[in-house]
């Protein structure tokens, strides 16, 4: 039997076919995704959606696009095999309902104590991680693959900061230049990742024999990954254990 280790071991079983988890994209995803899609058209708007929907995950990018000459309507479009089209009311400010309101909010006191401070509050950035470049599902991040950039919406909660939070996670869908990351978007951190050096361990009887391999791809505790054996070049599967 096999082991793989680097700080983890690997023991080898007979080929075990693992079938994909189906994803499923809700109705609160899709209106996280449109209010993304608004803030990069530089518009104000809420989508007015049901968020206990569910619809399956889209491979391709889904595409959106406004239907009239305003945001108040879009479409949501997955244009896979069977995919399917989404209409979406979006509530935006009425601009001149705002300007009025804010108008007649103003008080501007007759006197003010010499003694008083008025305060003016400013608008908070926030520095967050945004893609330099186009990814596709499954692609694993790099150090170079994210930028540090400054945004101005407090309202968002799940960005990421620091790009060690990124570096080496796998995304769950094709992904835009410029698009902010959020954990949605991400599966789940590795504890072994694809490409890392780890090494291959040959137990016979009371023997065992180890030689260095490559990960072919990306996995927790208990899980089975394959390998490549850096001295012969076969590929191998395992399962992964600590020392």
């Amino acid at each position: 039997m096999f082991k793989i280790t680097s700080k983890y071991f690997l023991n080898v079983l007979t080929i075990i076919l693992l079938s994909k988890p189906t994803i499923a994209l809700t109705g609160k995803d899709i209106s996280e995704i449109v209010s993304d899609w608004l803030v990069s058209e530089g518009v104000n708007g809420k989508p007015v959606f049901s968020n206990s929907r569910v619809y399956k995950d889209c491979n391709n990018n889904l595409e959106i696009k406004k239907i009239y000459n305003n945001y108040r309507t879009v479409k949501v479009n997955c244009s896979d095999k069977r995919g399917y089209q989404l209409l979406i009311r979006v509530e935006i400010p009425n601009k001149k309902t705002k300007e009025k309101t804010s108008k007649d909010t103003i008080v501007k006191p007759k006197k003010i104590h010499k003694n008083k401070i008025v305060k003016i509050k400013k608008n908070r950035t926030y520095k967050v991680l945004r893609l330099k470049q186009s990814l596709e599902k499954n692609d694993i991040i790099s150090f170079d693959d994210i930028e540090l950039v400054e945004v101005s919406n407090s309202s968002q909660k799940s960005f990421f900061s620091y790009k060690k939070e990124l570096v080496g996670r796998k995304l769950k869908k094709n992904l835009k230049m410029g698009q902010l990351l959020h954990p949605r978007h991400l599966y789940e951190k590795f504890e072994v990742n694809n490409g890392d050096v780890i090494s291959i361990v040959s137990n016979i009887g009371n023997a065992s024999v180890t030689v260095s391999g490559e990960a072919q791809g990306s996995g927790n505790l208990g899980d089975l990954i394959k390998v490549k054996n850096l001295r012969s070049g076969k590929i191998i599967k395992g399962y992964i254990k600590k020392r």
